[in-house]
């Protein structure tokens, strides 16, 4: 319940910026909108294969080529099953999936501003809310069987470009590529027990869209 509340301020603050615009400078603001796809580390440490999302932020150049934003994404992490990212002997065969709800800041830069395309460089902090359905079997004593996997959230940095192409006057098609990793990650917890932290580094591709108010 306290994560669906959360969720839902950081919407509501998010679509108050679009609404709104201008907040913190005379530009009236921009909406961008992707899609998402996460290419986690393949360590065998690692737990997750792939991750599918969709991410939407709120921008405002405050002191051009300067910008900030808001941003708030989920997106659906599915897990490997080959992996070993408790590093317990007698875990294996894990299964399912994670929801990830990240919502943070970052700061823009613009290094290319040309008529019709931008190339713009980002990074930023997010805080990543963690909704688990990931199970392995448990083959320890009195055990022998599939149990559940509580993952905590995670703070992460991001680092990446984007490009952006006009294609009218307050709309353009952007594309993205980027990295990012863990800062700080809550204890995963497996039979009662804390285990190695899951993490959520890896690289990560964009497509969308960006509209000016």
């Amino acid at each position: 319940m306290m994560k669906k509340a959360m969720v839902m301020a950081c919407a509501a603050l998010l679509g108050a910026g679009a609404a709104f615009g201008g907040l913190i400078s005379d530009d009236p603001g921009e909406l961008a909108v992707s899609g998402q796809a996460f290419l986690p580390d393949h360590a065998d440490c690692d737990l997750f294969k792939l991750g599918l999302g969709a991410q939407v932020s709120y921008r405002e150049w405050f002191s051009f080529p300067w910008g900030v934003g808001v941003n708030l994404g989920v997106s659906q992490w599915q897990v490997d099953d080959a992996s070993n990212a408790f590093k317990i002997q007698y875990v294996s065969d894990y299964d399912g999936e994670a929801l990830v709800i990240p919502f943070g800041a970052s700061l823009y830069f613009n290094v290319i501003d040309w008529d019709n395309w931008n190339l713009i460089f980002e990074t930023g902090l997010q805080y990543a809310f963690v909704e688990s359905s990931v199970d392995a079997y448990n083959d320890g004593d009195n055990r022998k069987k599939r149990q559940d996997a509580d993952i905590g959230g995670a703070l992460l940095w991001t680092l990446g470009a984007e490009y952006e192409y006009m294609v009218s006057e307050n709309v353009y098609l952007t594309g993205g590529l980027g990295y990012q990793m863990d800062v700080m990650n809550e204890d995963t917890k497996f039979d009662g027990e804390t285990v190695r932290d899951v993490t959520f580094g890896g690289g990560y591709a964009r497509l969308g869209a960006k509209f000016l108010f």
